[in-house]
């Protein structure tokens, strides 16, 4: 498992463990940020994520196709909102744990986008999953998975800020790709970066004052105790320990180097 899935994973089962709702993805902040900065209000932005997610869905919607559906917390809201819901993600392990919350007969499948096989979906929702894939492969699968609509709430890449991995592209290239494959139309397209941008206050804040020094402090108190077990941690968990001691500043970086955005698009009349 890479660094960034373990992040992932702990952050769904922290948000289950914490809140009771397990998911993994930004708080929306409409109000902007919170009077305290803490755990409880970011779980409750988390929930108002999900709610304006759902919002965005077109009426007589259906069938969706969670995309990079993560701990299968999107997807369980999901069905009790009544919707027929399908997972698809490459991670085994976030996919494991989704099946243990998911209603029996809810398909997890484990395949990335690209190499999904299933049949249409009357909705693709992408929630914080879509900067993961090329453009030209997500529009080719969409044009033959996505029946009436797809619904995208992640960010963007700012024009200059590259990335040193994934395949996150900025917003005007996103829109160049839909407008020359020419399948689907934007029907709406919404700037969030301020509501979202919260989230990482928070996680600044909750990282650097309590996170960060109690790292060090355990890894001090490990090497005290036993020099060879602590090396052995350090060889398996050191680079991951790490950054979680690392001072985070995400909160000055994120809206200067991403836009987060909101967009629906509704396949084009043959």
């Amino acid at each position: 498992m890479d660094l960034k899935s373990l992040e992932l994973d702990a952050a769904g089962l922290l948000s289950e463990v914490m809140y009771g709702h397990g998911f993994a993805h930004y708080g929306y902040f409409p109000e902007g940020p919170p009077e305290t900065l803490s755990a409880a209000a970011f779980g409750a932005a988390q929930q108002a994520y999900f709610e304006r997610l759902v919002g965005a869905v077109p009426e007589g919607t259906k069938s969706i196709l969670d995309v990079g559906s993560g701990t299968g917390a999107n997807a369980r809201a999901l069905v009790k909102r009544g919707f027929d819901v399908t997972c698809v993600s490459p991670s085994v392990q976030m996919n494991e744990m989704a099946r243990r919350k998911l209603p029996p007969g809810t398909e997890v499948i484990d395949a990335k986008f690209e190499d999904y096989e299933g049949g249409e979906h009357d909705c693709c929702l992408f929630a914080e999953s879509f900067h993961y894939i090329e453009l030209q492969p997500a529009f080719d699968q969409l044009a033959r998975v996505a029946r009436q609509s797809i619904v995208i709430f992640d960010y963007f890449r700012r024009p200059g800020f590259a990335h040193g991995g994934g395949t996150r592209g900025t917003h005007a290239a996103f829109c160049e790709a839909v407008e020359a494959q020419g399948v689907f139309a934007i029907e709406s397209d919404v700037d969030e970066t301020d509501a979202i941008a919260p989230s990482f206050a928070i996680h600044d804040h909750i990282k650097n004052a309590h996170v960060a020094p109690f790292v060090k402090r355990f890894r001090s108190a490990f090497r005290a105790e036993s020099r060879l077990k602590a090396w052995a941690a350090e060889k398996v968990l050191g680079r991951a320990l790490d950054k979680f001691e690392r001072a985070s500043s995400r909160s000055d970086s994120f809206p200067k180097e991403h836009e987060y955005r909101l967009v629906v698009l509704t396949r084009r009349e043959a």
